[in-house]
């Protein structure tokens, strides 16, 4: 049951498999510890920002995060380059007030000094944020089929849904999930995907890979798999994903990708098999009841509309090299490095 629960955890993150770690990615986040309200009555402060205070690991991609301690409807949020000029994009805000998104209406530029302005209680108070992007976003002149990326789950953030409930999932995982390119193109990518031997260890040569339903755009160095409904076979587990996406960018030197996003669907009626050892409970209505408890609720799936859906969006992951290709393997148990093989012919296994 482990066994299938781990497949299960590897099968719905990192690319077609991220699905059991911790909007756009972001790159750091931080309190400012600036107060926007002091006078007037005004009792608005900023609790956190997306990215820090001086970070300098943002994602170009991202879009930027201002979480205040209550709601105002006169808050607004501007940014600007390191030579002073405006930097176009659209306001937006949670459905309780409390969090205002910027979204920068082209990317940023990689390797490159901005400001928030942030302005609340209809202009009585103000905060300025200093903070720089990443290298992602440099245009890529290496071999992407060179090595596997080994995904740093725990460091990635659950958007959704509650990480409380991703944890149930999170703490049961523990082989890593690799993702490698096979063949790489101009504005296409064939990616594969796999499980470790291990926390930290190669691809477990006795497990299937996992092979993408359709291939990924590129356009250098951003890629992006989906939305798609995707049905997978991992160690002996059909794991359906509904509108299955993933993306992220890659390091100028290949060594590894940030920015990494995955969204879908979790299915209970799919889950129940999965981890009913972790949640004690098999029945769909039943988990979905016990999900209400952590603040997420079953939406009728995209699929046929049943009520068994909660949407799964976790951002800023990343993966570092390994150094090593993966292997395609079609077959449980039947590859030739493979130690518990049942397979005589030295090539099966081995995808065409």
């Amino acid at each position: 049951m482990a066994r299938s629960i781990i497949a299960a955890c590897g099968a719905l993150a990192a690319l077609s498999l991220v699905g059991c770690s911790t909007g756009k990615d972001s790159g750091g986040s931080g309190s400012t510890g600036a107060t926007t309200g002091s006078g007037g009555g005004c009792t608005v402060t900023i609790s956190e920002t997306i990215p820090g205070a001086d970070a300098t690991d943002f994602f170009y991609q991202s879009n930027i995060e201002v979480v205040l301690s209550e709601a105002d409807s006169t808050a607004t949020v501007t940014v600007s380059d390191d030579s002073g000029a405006e930097v176009a994009g659209a306001q937006s805000t949670s459905e309780d007030g409390t969090v205002i998104y910027f979204d920068p209406s082209d990317n940023l530029a990689p390797s490159t000094g901005y400001a928030i302005s942030i302005s609340t209680c209809s202009g009585e108070q103000s905060a300025s944020v200093a903070f720089a992007t990443s290298e992602l976003g440099t245009p890529i002149d290496c071999d992407l089929t060179r090595g596997a990326f080994r995904v740093d789950l725990a460091s990635a953030r659950f958007v959704q849904p509650d990480p409380a409930v991703a944890s149930l999932l999170f703490d049961a995982l523990e082989d890593d999930i690799l993702i490698g390119v096979a063949n790489q193109g101009d504005t296409e990518l064939d990616m594969l995907g796999a499980l470790s031997d291990g926390s930290g260890g190669q691809q477990n040569f006795c497990y299937p890979s996992i092979e993408f339903p359709t291939a990924a755009s590129f356009d250098n160095p951003a890629f992006a798999v989906g939305p798609a409904d995707t049905t997978l076979d991992v160690a002996g587990v059909s794991i359906e994903i509904s509108q299955l996406g993933i993306s992220g960018a890659f390091a100028p030197d290949c060594s590894y990708f940030g920015g990494g996003r995955l969204t879908g669907e979790l299915d209970a009626r799919v889950l129940g098999p999965l981890v009913g050892e972790l949640l004690g409970e098999e029945d769909p209505d039943e988990i979905c009841t016990l999900l209400t408890t952590f603040g997420v609720t079953c939406n009728p799936c995209s699929t046929d509309g049943a009520p068994y859906c909660a949407a799964i969006e976790v951002d800023q992951i990343a993966a570092s090299t390994t150094g090593v290709a993966l292997s395609c393997i079609d077959e449980e148990e039947c590859h030739p490095s493979c130690s518990t093989s049942t397979c005589e012919d030295d090539t099966a296994g081995i995808c065409d």
